[in-house]
C-alpha cells in the first residue's frame, strides 16, 4: 500500500520494450520487487522487508518524504538571473518519475541542434542528458541532508549530487573505473533502458558534449 501501483505497469512496459519475453514480466508486484532485489532478508538478524531502494523507485511521495524528509531534486534556470533564478522546479517524487520530469524540463529549456550520425538524425540533447540525469539519480547518497541539483546557465549546465566517493578529483574516460554506488538503483535503470551500462554516462558525454557545445569538454569531479 506504500507503493505507487501505476509504476509497476510503467516498469513492465519499459521491460517489455527491451525484451518482449523478459523473465520479470509474468511476476506479481511483490515477486517483481523480490526479483529486482528490492525485498530482502537480513541473514544476521532474520529481519525481512523492503529496501530503501524500493521506496526511492516505487514509493508514494508522502512515504518517501516520511522516510527521507530531506529528499528533493532541485532544478534552477539561471539564464538571465545568475544569482537567483528565472525559473525553478522541485521534485520530491520517485526516481522513475523524477527522471521523466528532469528530461521534460531540459527539453523545454535547452536547444537541440540538428545532428546526423551515419545518415540518421539523433538528438544530441537526449543522448547526453539521459545519461547525465540517470547518473545523478543513480549514484546519489540519499541518507544525508544534502540533495541533488541541476542548474541551467546561459553558457553551461552544472549538476551536483551528494556522494560517498570512491576517490577524489577529476574523472576521465581514461581513469574511469565503473563502481555503482547504489547497485539496486543502477540495476533497474539499466534493465528499463534509462542507462546503457555502468560507466556509459562519462563515455557518451565525453563523445557528444564537444559536438553539442562547439568544442567545450565536459568536466566530471568526484568528491564529498
Amino acid at each position: 500500500k506504500h507503493f505507487k501501483r501505476e509504476l509497476f505497469k510503467k516498469v513492465r512496459n519499459l521491460l517489455r520494450d527491451r525484451a518482449a519475453n523478459h523473465s520479470l514480466l509474468e511476476l506479481s508486484d511483490r515477486e517483481l520487487l523480490k526479483g529486482l532485489g528490492l525485498y530482502k532478508e537480513d541473514l544476521q538478524t532474520g529481519t525481512k522487508g523492503y529496501t530503501l531502494a524500493s521506496v526511492l523507485l516505487f514509493g508514494k511521495d508522502d512515504i518517501i518524504q516520511n522516510i527521507l524528509p530531506h529528499f528533493k531534486i532541485d532544478v534552477l534556470l539561471r539564464k538571465k538571473d545568475s544569482e537567483r533564478y528565472d525559473d525553478r522546479l522541485e521534485l520530491r517524487t520517485n526516481l522513475i518519475e523524477a527522471y521523466e520530469g528532469l528530461m521534460e524540463y531540459l527539453q523545454k529549456h535547452l536547444p537541440d541542434p540538428f545532428y546526423e550520425e551515419n545518415g540518421i538524425r539523433i538528438s544530441l540533447r537526449t543522448k547526453i542528458f539521459r545519461e547525465i540525469v540517470a547518473n545523478i539519480l543513480v549514484h546519489a547518497e540519499y541518507t544525508g541532508i544534502a540533495f541533488t541539483r541541476l542548474i541551467i546557465y546561459k553558457d553551461r549546465v552544472e549538476t551536483e549530487n551528494p556522494s560517498k566517493p570512491f576517490r577524489s578529483g577529476p574523472v576521465t574516460v581514461a581513469t574511469l573505473i565503473p563502481q555503482p554506488k547504489n547497485p539496486l538503483l543502477a540495476k533497474l535503470f539499466m534493465q528499463i533502458g534509462l542507462v546503457e551500462e555502468l560507466g556509459s554516462g562519462i563515455r557518451i558525454s565525453s563523445k557528444y558534449v564537444p559536438i553539442y557545445t562547439g568544442g567545450k569538454e565536459p568536466q566530471f569531479i568526484e568528491g564529498d
